[in-house]
């Protein structure tokens, strides 16, 4: 590992006086040393059709759309629009694919920071400027999906209007989907272990899809000095599962139902109170229900699990951004949030109630973070953010009589420094606080595989000292290369434990003590006209993972559950600007982790995940677009492992090697925009 980051800093430090040589002379972005300005005109020869499409061709930046968490600040991704974060924590990539190209005046990439930019906790943002127009602009058209013997259609409709100030959006779609998961399965059970010559042979033919639609409006207008944005979604959805284990002449069937309905509300008001302070209030309300039945009958016997769970969110947040030089900005911020998650379920066989730990749990949590940030622009060179959130927490289990309250502080410093035009230098070193997942209190049950996955309501967040060294560099026109060394050391990590009981051993989510996460990530884009491909460029994105835990049943040292070691994803693309067409080869890395459960061990081999696309865009703005994905059928491996009693501290009754394939299927898409 020493030899692999030694070469790979000094490719970047020696490679850059020539990379320089090479450049073309005629950069499309406009180069600053935190602020790099990408014109609409950059993004032409790519054909775009969406925000989202510019945001992924920005060189060397990487989209993420924010984290699955409670609260408003800490969910945010790294793009906003017009310099502001949506209001709003619907999927952000669905919100920047309902903005047309055709309204983006520009796109700049932010690194380290900017005067009165916020950047969300990342070092990287893009903001996305649009333009002010008098002409609406709308969107619509569908697709439909060709699985083998099957086919779903969906359809879409987009209206925009950024005039005046004043901006509308609507976007509605229906769509009919099918599950992409592995199909036509063979389980090898062996008794006991994978020396059994003539082990029992399962075929499980799976098949599983569904229907939903969605609604979304934003409606942004000046209001009392400032700016008032409401926003809305809609997502219900319903989803049906069926499958048949094949077993020694006999047939055992699943049946699973599933409807699901998540929507918010959302406010948003921003405001200039003095030349140099501003406001920025936002009001949230988000709610998740489901409800899952899920039927298992093998010959006589049934087994039955159903649940229903309720969850809400409620979010007042406040910032002030105080800017009283040019080259100096503070944030000033506080917000309060109750969460609510309400599971009751029943799990019986043949009609008999089982005992499953915490199987009616209602959850509650009362919220508060306060924070404080300033970033100053030191020099042309080098800028520094520092910052120091505090936050409280009330978590309350009433079927387990506990509550408890935490304070946690975060400080955070982030420098970067760029030496030349296109390199820059970046180190951020933070504390950070996970957020408990409100569904490891409950329990849930899978059927087909019998196990049990027990509540455990004393679960606490796990915390991390993170640390983190980037080095980026932009070659040629549209080239970018970045190399990131992370390192993070781990308090009560949260991964797998046992729960012991009366009524036998359960697996349940549980903090196993210290740990370590290191990581070292390559980002890279290659624009391929050198190479004799025009139009061509490659993406590749890698991130390979060191882990270190003890394990809690055998107290040895042990990767930590579930964290793929490698992780990768390639793109090469070609626009060919002359036929007005584009295609492309995608390449991402799926699950290879492994999960060490209370009474097993769960190993995942899969193979990654291919796609192909072509598109085509006429005249009168019709795109056309060909997906072929997964081509080569995709191949899937579980291997699990079943002990007596404690993992690895019992003999083994049962191993199990499931391989099995999943179905590709094309998709035909056509989008028209007046």
């Amino acid at each position: 590992m020493r030899l692999f980051v030694t070469t790979a800093l000094a490719f970047v430090f020696l490679a850059a006086p020539a990379f320089a040589q090479a450049q073309d002379t005629a950069p499309a972005a406009e180069s600053g040393n935190q602020v790099v300005t990408y014109q609409a005109s950059y993004f032409t020869e790519f054909q775009v059709s969406t925000a989202l499409d510019m945001v992924f061709r920005v060189p060397g930046f990487t989209f993420n759309e924010g984290d699955e968490v409670r609260g408003f600040a800490g969910a945010a991704g790294n793009v906003v629009v017009d310099g502001q974060r949506p209001a709003s924590k619907t999927n952000l990539g669905e919100q920047l694919n309902t903005i047309s190209a055709a309204q983006v005046e520009r796109i700049e990439l932010i690194t380290g920071g900017a005067p009165g930019v916020d950047m969300q906790g990342y070092r990287q943002i893009v903001n996305i400027v649009r333009k002010q127009s008098d002409k609406a602009t709308i969107n619509f058209g569908g697709n439909v999906k060709f699985f083998p013997g099957s086919s779903k259609p969906a359809g879409f409709f987009s209206y925009s209007r950024n005039r005046n100030g004043i901006l509308t959006e609507f976007y509605m779609e229906s769509f009919g989907f099918n599950d992409n998961g592995t199909h036509d399965t063979t389980r090898y059970i062996y008794q006991p272990d994978f020396s059994d010559p003539n082990p029992d042979r399962m075929f499980i033919d799976q098949v599983g899809g569904g229907s939903g639609h969605a609604e979304r409006f934003t409606h942004a207008r000046p209001l009392f000095g400032g700016k008032i944005t409401l926003n809305g979604s809609l997502n219900p959805i319903d989803y049906e599962y069926d499958a048949r284990y094949v077993r020694d002449g006999s047939t055992a069937v699943e049946h699973l139902d599933l409807q699901e309905t998540e929507g918010e509300l959302g406010l948003q008001f921003e405001r200039k109170l003095t030349k140099t302070l501003s406001l920025d209030v936002n009001l949230l309300h988000r709610f998740d229900d489901e409800t899952l039945d899920d039927v298992y009958t093998d010959g006589p016997d049934t087994s039955r699990y159903i649940s229903k769970s309720e969850d809400r969110e409620n979010i007042v947040s406040a910032k002030l951004t105080w800017q009283p030089k040019d080259k100096i900005t503070y944030k000033f911020g506080a917000e309060s949030v109750y969460n609510g998650r309400d599971v009751a379920s029943r799990y019986t066989e043949n009609d008999s109630e089982q005992n499953v730990p915490f199987d009616n749990v209602m959850v509650e949590e009362d919220r508060a973070e306060y924070y404080a940030m300033r970033n100053w622009q030191m020099t042309p060179k080098l800028s520094l953010e520092t910052g120091l959130k505090v936050e409280t927490s009330t978590i309350s289990v009433a079927q387990d009589n506990r509550s408890e309250s935490f304070v946690y502080p975060k400080p955070s410093v982030q420098v970067v420094w760029a030496p030349r035009d296109k390199v820059k230098v970046s180190w951020r070193s933070e504390r950070v606080v996970g957020q408990l997942d409100f569904g490891d209190f409950a329990s849930s049950v899978s059927l087909d595989t019998e196990v049990v996955k027990a509540g455990n309501p004393s679960i606490v967040p796990q915390k991390e000292w993170a640390h983190a060294l980037t080095f980026d560099y932009g070659f040629w026109t549209k080239g970018a290369v970045s190399l990131t060394l992370k390192h993070a050391s781990l308090e009560d990590t949260l991964d797998f434990a046992p729960i012991v009981t009366d009524d036998g051993v359960f697996n349940a989510r549980g903090n196993i003590g210290d740990g370590v996460r290191d990581e070292i990530g390559v980002n890279l884009t290659l624009p391929l006209d050198r190479f004799k491909f025009k139009g061509g460029e490659l993406k590749v994105e890698y991130a390979k993972y060191f882990t270190s835990v003890t394990d809690p049943i055998t107290g040895d040292s042990r990767p930590i559950s579930g964290l793929n070691p490698d992780r990768y994803f390639i793109l090469l693309s070609q626009n060919i600007t002359s036929w007005r067409a584009n295609w492309g080869l995608e390449i991402s890395s799926l699950n290879n982790g492994t999960q060490y459960h209370a009474t097993e061990q769960y190993r995942y081999k899969s193979a990654p995940w291919i796609a192909f696309w072509a598109e085509y865009k006429t005249k009168d703005n019709i795109t056309w677009a060909v997906i072929f994905q997964n081509p080569p059928k995709r191949r899937d491996q579980m291997t699990r492992t079943v002990w007596a009693g404690l993992r690895e501290q019992t003999p083994i009754v049962r191993q199990e090697l499931s391989d099995g394939k999943s179905q590709p299927f094309v998709i035909v898409r056509v989008k028209k925009e007046l």
